[in-house]
């Protein structure tokens, strides 16, 4: 027999990180659950172990049978499973939700597009296919952060140096299936959206937050944060707006 939460809220949270990233993207978290009892799985996705210095190409659909996975592994604890997802992990939790029973999720830079300069073409996919015949590996850019003691931190961070685009065009794939679907999901969910986010569109979170099917649900724009939100300047207001949604206090709760 399960033991009984130690608190209102998630017994367990299932964490996903983002593209060509891994856990380190939201480690703060990570600690943060860990130390408040929370039962916490944050396995490295399909394609993105290492080592470097080539990202691997890998697709979605291995992505999501490894979530798919560790999420019943956790469920299999006892207690409400909840999920954070940090940008393509945000993309992974919003299909997850749809064929599993997460508790509540928390979004971070949910990937549903590219931001994009007025230049480029408004379908990413046709133009990454034809970059992807003659470079299937970009180079790596500097972490999107913009706390520059985190920036000097993350050098050398990940394994790879390059960024496979074959991976990025299944994204892409995953976000055109997981759209439709979205006005269904009824799971609670918060949106932590940095305001100056240079890898994701921005205005997405919003959308986002306007077709979701539950009726709980949040979001907060983050006025000095990059793309990883986690770790830039607004951290510890996301550390704490996580914390409070996956474990409302007693006082919190509906009488």
């Amino acid at each position: 027999m399960s033991q009984p939460s130690p608190h209102p809220g998630v017994n367990a949270c299932l964490v996903l990180h983002g593209l060509g990233g891994g856990p380190y993207e939201v480690e703060p978290l990570i600690r943060a659950l860990a130390g408040a009892g929370v039962r916490v799985s944050a396995p490295i996705l399909p394609g993105h172990e290492g080592p470097g210095p080539v990202m691997p190409a890998s697709r979605w659909e291995d992505w999501a049978a490894a979530s798919e996975a560790a999420f019943d592994e956790l469920a299999a604890g006892g207690g409400p499973v909840g999920v954070l997802g940090f940008s393509t992990g945000s993309t992974l939790a919003l299909r997850l939700a749809g064929v599993r029973p997460v508790a509540r999720q928390v979004l971070l830079a949910p990937f549903l597009a590219i931001r994009y300069s007025g230049l480029v073409p408004l379908r990413p996919a046709s133009y990454l296919r034809q970059i992807a015949r003659v470079m299937p590996n970009l180079p790596r850019r500097p972490a999107a952060v913009r706390d520059p003691r985190v920036r000097r931190e993350l050098k050398g961070v990940s394994p790879f140096l390059t960024f496979s685009l074959a991976a990025t065009l299944s994204a892409l794939e995953l976000i055109e299936r997981v759209k439709p679907a979205i006005p269904a999901i009824r799971t609670p969910t918060l949106i932590l959206q940095g305001a100056r986010d240079t890898v994701v569109e921005p205005a997405n979170a919003a959308w986002l937050h306007r077709h979701l099917g539950s009726a709980e649900k949040g979001l907060t724009f983050l006025p000095r944060s990059d793309h990883l939100v986690a770790l830039d300047h607004d951290r510890d207001r996301v550390a704490e707006e996580t914390m409070a949604f996956l474990l409302p206090s007693a006082s919190d709760e509906p009488r």
